[in-house]
């Protein structure tokens, strides 16, 4: 049930992501809801629930993109499996470290697109895209990252009072 909730969540928003988040963008920038809920997996969920939902969501991305297949699911599955090993050495608790993760994570899956793109693709990227759109990127993740980690905060925790403990089990 757990699993099928989590997939059911990162369906919704990368459905979200792909069809009504466009009317929030800044600057033709829009923030990925994808990445922030791999960044959410990897520091919440296990170390393989983490690493599993980078490479689901990189998948449906690469599925639908029509681009070259795999930068995305590379890209957030090695940001799902580098949270995931990082959260037992920080404290990630608070609207400042979930922000720096989310700047560190959004440059980096910038970083591998404009690579991708420029090298593999041999793709004209502008260069404008470093300087401009990936900053604005970032920060506009950094921001929107803590309300969209409180509200999965809320479902996760609403997901956990309905399993019964091993305490209602021997009192029934």
């Amino acid at each position: 049930m757990y699993i099928f909730v989590q997939a059911l969540i990162g369906i919704f928003l990368f459905s979200a992501q792909t069809t009504w988040l466009n009317l929030f963008s800044f600057g033709g920038v829009t923030p990925d809801l994808a990445l922030i809920w791999v960044v959410y997996c990897g520091v919440r969920c296990s170390h393989a629930g983490g690493i599993g939902a980078g490479i689901f969501i990189g998948l449906i991305q690469d599925s639908l993109s029509g681009g070259l297949f795999g930068v995305n699911t590379l890209s957030k599955g090695l940001i799902g499996y580098f949270f995931s090993t990082l959260k037992d050495k920080f404290f990630v608790e608070g609207a400042i470290p979930i922000g720096i993760f989310l700047i560190v994570s959004s440059v980096f899956d910038g970083l591998v697109y404009y690579l991708a793109m420029g090298t593999i693709l041999k793709g004209d990227v502008a260069s404008s895209f470093l300087y401009q759109s990936l900053p604005v990127f970032s920060l506009y993740n950094a921001l929107m990252g803590p309300v969209m980690f409180l509200a999965l905060d809320k479902i996760e925790k609403r997901l956990n009072s309905n399993k019964p403990s091993s305490f209602r089990r021997a009192i029934r």
